[in-house]
């Protein structure tokens, strides 16, 4: 997963990337090491290359070195330096487990290609959306959820027997308290974003002021609580049942949403970032979704490696 736009940059990075996974010569090494300091945007490019090549690898490490020796074609078909990312979200289920099994907290997860819908012992309705995990702690003294991974949806309940007790959210750097709303908080690879659809959200960082989040407004939060205002995005609160319904949206957008659950890069052509799509897509299988993009509007999808695709002019 990564952002929808592809420059020249980015496409130069993943090129170089390439040749260094098949194995590249010494004039070869030397000519990438003398791309990389002959501009800054060309470092950060390569950053995000890294990353998506880290992202996908651990996942799909055999499919990986069997296509990319089928595609490329040169030298040497052996893949090195597979490596592996630790997830944001590690320690704070590390950190989790020992009030878990004390609080008998219930945990729900789903599994990278389904969501999931709860009903929780206070009313509250909470779906998961693909890949996401939540610790539930709901009970006579607290009521509170720990978002570990992924990404949640909350519509706010109102059992009579519940409410003197606040509802929080526990996510990196903050506590997020929740005023008879609907809301949806992801766990990005830093940070976490919170829309706000209805009601108000009162956030409460560790180490900032507390500011309230209404209906209509985004925000993304730091690991040590830091706040900034972000625009806000009707998408992210409509995954529930899995769709992405979009009516003259642009294509970019469409994309960029679609890499949210895309293994590997996902990127669009910048010629290609005015068009306008309507559609209902599967959100959670970008590669039947891209299909029926190809099938419908004047494009073609590119994948030069199993980890990189980008969406062309036909």
């Amino acid at each position: 997963m990564s952002i929808a736009l592809t420059g020249p940059a980015l496409e130069q990075a993943a090129e170089w990337f390439a040749l260094r996974e098949q194995g590249w010569s010494a004039d070869e090494q030397r000519r990438w090491h003398t791309w990389l300091q002959a501009d800054v945007q060309h470092a950060d490019a390569w950053r995000r290359v890294e990353s998506v090549w880290h992202a996908f690898a651990p996942l799909s490490a055999p499919a990986a070195a069997k296509a990319l020796g089928v595609l490329g074609q040169r030298r040497r078909q052996a893949l090195r330096g597979l490596g592996g990312a630790l997830g944001i979200g590690a320690l704070s289920m590390l950190g989790l487990r020992g009030v878990q099994v004390q609080r008998q907290m219930q945990t729900r997860r789903t599994a990278a290609d389904r969501t999931g819908h709860w009903r929780l012992a206070d009313g509250s309705q909470l779906w998961l959306n693909a890949g996401s995990e939540v610790a539930i702690d709901i009970g006579a003294e607290r009521r509170a959820l720990h978002l570990l991974r992924g990404e949640l949806l909350l519509q706010t309940g109102h059992i009579p027997a519940f409410a003197h007790l606040p509802l929080t959210v526990h996510v990196p750097g903050a506590r997020l308290q929740p005023i008879g709303t609907r809301f949806a908080v992801g766990r990005e690879a830093q940070d976490t974003r919170l829309d706000v659809f209805e009601g108000v959200v009162s956030c409460l960082p560790q180490f900032a002021r507390a500011q309230d989040v209404a209906a209509g407004s985004a925000v993304r939060i730091g690991p040590l609580g830091g706040l900034a205002v972000i625009e806000a995005d009707p998408l992210r609160g409509d995954w529930q049942d899995g769709r992405l319904q979009v009516q003259d949206t642009p294509l970019l957008r469409v994309i960029e949403e679609l890499a949210r659950h895309h293994q590997g890069h996902l990127g669009c052509d910048p010629a290609l970032a005015d068009l306008k799509v309507t559609a209902v897509l599967p959100r959670l299988h970008s590669k039947q979704a891209l299909q029926l993009l190809a099938r419908a509007l004047p494009i073609r999808i590119e994948q030069r490696w199993p980890w990189w695709t980008v969406v062309r002019p036909r």
